[in-house]
C-alpha cells in the first residue's frame, strides 16, 4: 500500500513517448491508405473513414499532450516531443482539409497523376512510422527514414510543379481553381511529413 502510494504521488510519471508516437504515426499511415482508396478506388467506406481516422488521431495528439504536461521525466526535450505531436496532427488536418475541399467541389475520382501525388505521400507515412520503430534501436535507420522522407517530398514537388505548369496553359478558370487549390492541400500535406521528418532526426541527435 505504501509503496502504491509512493509510485502515484510522490514518484515522477514516466511515459514511453516513442511508443505513444510510433502509435500517432501508423494512425497517420492508415489515414493515406483510405486517402488513396477514397479517390483513386472510389471506396467511400474510406472516405467515411478518414473522418473518423482523424478524430482517432486528434484522441491520441490530446493524451500524448496530457502526458506531456503531466510528466516530469522524457527520453529526450519536452519541445522535441511537442513539435512531433502537433506536426502529426497538421497532417492529420491537412488530409481531412483536403476531403472536404474535394467533397465541395463533387470530386469523387481522381486521375493518375493525383495517384502519383498520393502514393508519395502514403510513402512518407510509412517512412516516418518506420522511423519510429527504430529510433531505441538503430539512430542510423531512422535517420536514413527522415532523410527519405525528404527526398520523398522533393519528388512530389517536381509532379506537383508538372501540373501546375499544365493548368497553367488551361482556359477553364473553373477547373484550373478547383485542381489549383487540390494539389496545393496535397502539397501542404507532404510539406507537413517532411517538417516531421525534421523533428524525428532532431529526436536522435538528441538521444545519441
Amino acid at each position: 500500500m505504501i509503496t502504491s502510494f509512493i509510485k502515484k504521488y510522490i514518484l515522477p510519471k514516466e511515459v514511453d513517448f516513442l511508443s505513444a508516437l510510433n502509435e500517432h504515426a501508423m494512425t497517420i499511415k492508415k489515414i493515406t491508405d483510405d486517402l488513396y482508396r477514397c479517390f483513386l478506388e472510389n471506396d467511400e467506406k474510406s472516405c467515411e473513414a478518414i473522418l473518423q481516422d482523424q478524430h482517432k488521431a486528434k484522441e491520441i495528439r490530446d493524451t500524448n499532450m496530457k502526458d506531456l504536461l503531466d510528466t516530469f521525466i522524457t527520453p529526450f526535450d519536452r519541445e522535441s516531443i511537442y513539435r512531433v505531436i502537433t506536426e502529426l496532427d497538421w497532417i492529420a488536418i491537412s488530409v481531412r482539409h483536403f476531403v472536404i475541399e474535394a467533397r465541395a467541389y463533387n470530386i469523387v475520382q481522381l486521375d493518375d497523376d493525383y495517384a502519383a501525388l498520393i502514393k508519395k505521400i502514403q510513402l512518407q507515412a510509412e517512412l516516418l512510422t518506420a522511423g519510429f520503430k527504430t529510433v531505441k534501436s538503430s539512430a542510423k535507420k531512422t535517420a536514413e527514414n527522415a532523410q527519405r522522407v525528404r527526398d520523398t517530398y522533393d519528388e512530389l514537388m517536381d509532379t506537383y510543379v508538372s501540373r501546375m505548369a499544365a493548368l497553367a496553359q488551361c482556359e477553364d478558370t473553373h477547373k484550373v481553381f478547383i485542381h489549383r487549390e487540390l494539389l496545393a492541400q496535397l502539397k501542404e500535406i507532404s510539406k507537413r511529413m517532411r517538417m516531421c521528418a525534421n523533428s524525428l532526426e532532431d529526436i536522435v541527435m538528441k538521444m545519441s
